[in-house]
């Protein structure tokens, strides 16, 4: 070799070292939305080295174009909403493929040559015919979101926890009955969709996700936790609604990140203390279940909204729910007979509903409401209209159809925002007609009630005809 290359060979390496950095650099999530989106193969065939997103849904394929692999640089690649079976090997050949979208398609097995793009951080592979996860895709060791949803998988074997990469898993809607022990060991997953699927346990090594923030189990047959379920310190997001559950760890209210608490169709009888420790809730769901009692809420200074419809509770402690910036409540479907303890004076809250419970009498303790503007006691066996009304100053809307209703203990005309009072089906043959000086009043209902016919002319006379009805 002459003097002459000898001296260029320097400078050869470094322009190839150059051109081989440039061909196979990966483009972070930003630089990815820069890029333009090819959908035409023949459009992106005239410039493949420009070629970083190829878009091929819809398009009807029964198989992968072989002259995609002529894209070298390509990182990410659509090919959904077909109807492919099969990838072919040489695919392999993309190895700067970082986003591989499947769905939709008509794969029962997990293609292989998946496994040998070493680059791929995700893989979309929703709403296919999938029947197992057995490892094709545990040597992924880049693999940052796996999309299951929407197949069959009855398993997943044992060998996930080799993705230690992982973060979002999704096997939403599959037929899942148990999941493997080691998938404890995916240190970094931060969210997991194991929604609509035939759990009935999870297993003990759950609890070692210690970056989890999102745990979705709803509608699944989980009959308990695991012990240590409190050990998932950082979810804020969990959905346990629509199973089995007879109760919670006593610790259970560790996981204190949660904002909402979704225990909706269990068969709790009763709710951990330690739930007064989850500091930053601000809605608590724990309607249909078997509650007999709940549990000090009070100190929950972010809770906004309860929802204990048709539980089993009979007392509600008033002092329970006067958390601070509580707002709605719903206690409606269950036998409360009565109330005790204080609402806290100045509590916030605007919405009441105590439909079809137990109660006789308007409880006493109203009268600390005095900004709720909704209150619902309708299907109880409240005889008579209490006092108690008129020191709820902000009420607007009053329900207390299908009662017992035949007394009227004091005048409400002097009340300073009633809108709306809904008597129906109850016993009432005289109202006071003073109650036609309330000044805002909007609505006054007293269809089926034996209310006297000469009463009705003079409710006729005293009332708006807009605003009575009969």
């Amino acid at each position: 070799m002459t003097k002459f290359k000898w001296a260029l060979l320097p400078s050869l390496i470094f322009l190839c070292a150059c051109s081989i950095t440039h061909r196979t650099a990966l483009l972070s999530d930003e630089e990815l939305k820069q890029q333009k989106i090819y959908t035409q193969l023949n459009e992106a065939l005239s410039n493949p080295s420009d070629v970083f997103i190829l878009k091929l849904e819809n398009d009807q394929l029964t198989e992968v174009p072989h002259a995609i692999v002529r894209l070298s640089n390509l990182q990410v690649l659509y090919l959904g909403y077909n109807q492919l079976k099969t990838l072919p090997e040489d695919l392999s050949q993309l190895q700067n493929l970082q986003i591989l979208v499947l769905r939709n398609n008509r794969f029962r097995e997990i293609p292989d040559i998946i496994a040998r793009l070493k680059n791929l951080t995700v893989l979309d592979l929703t709403g296919n015919q999938l029947s197992r996860l057995s490892g094709e895709l545990y040597p992924c060791s880049q693999l940052k979101s796996l999309l299951l949803a929407e197949n069959q998988i009855v398993s997943v074997s044992e060998g996930i926890g080799q993705m230690h990469a992982l973060e979002i898993l999704d096997l939403f809607s599959n037929r899942l009955k148990q999941l493997p022990p080691d998938i404890g060991a995916l240190i970094n997953l931060q969210k997991i969709d194991l929604d609509q699927n035939q759990l009935e346990t999870l297993p003990e090594s759950i609890s070692n996700l210690k970056n989890l923030i999102s745990l979705r189990v709803e509608k699944n047959q989980l009959r308990e936790l695991p012990e240590h379920f409190s050990g998932l310190s950082r979810l804020i997001e969990l959905k346990i609604n629509d199973n089995e559950l007879k109760e919670l760890p006593v610790d259970f209210g560790k996981i204190n990140q949660l904002s909402q608490l979704d225990l909706r169709n269990n068969q709790l009888k009763k709710l951990p203390e330690s739930i007064g420790e989850m500091i930053y809730l601000t809605s608590i769901d724990a309607s249909n279940n078997q509650l007999q009692s709940l549990c000090d809420l009070s100190t929950l200074q972010e809770l906004q909204q309860v929802n204990f419809q048709n539980n089993q509770l009979e007392e509600i402690n008033c002092s329970f729910l006067s958390a601070p910036k509580m707002k709605e409540i719903n206690l409606s479907i269950n036998k409360i007979e009565r109330f005790s303890g204080e609402f806290t004076y100045g509590n916030n809250v605007n919405f009441l509903d105590l439909e079809f419970n137990n109660l006789k009498i308007i409880p006493k303790q109203f009268e600390d409401l005095r900004k709720v503007t909704y209150v619902n006691v309708s299907g109880n066996a409240i005889h008579e209209m209490s006092s108690v009304l008129l020191k709820m100053d902000s009420l607007e809307k009053l329900n207390l159809s299908n009662n017992r209703i035949d007394l009227f203990e004091k005048d409400l005309s002097m009340h300073p925002s009633l809108k709306e009072i809904d008597l129906s089906n109850n016993q009432v043959k005289l109202i006071p007609l003073s109650y036609a000086k309330i000044s805002g009043l909007e609505k006054l209902i007293l269809s089926n009630n034996p209310i006297y016919s000469w009463h009705i002319k003079q409710l006729k006379s005293n009332f708006p005809e807009n605003v009575l009805i009969l």
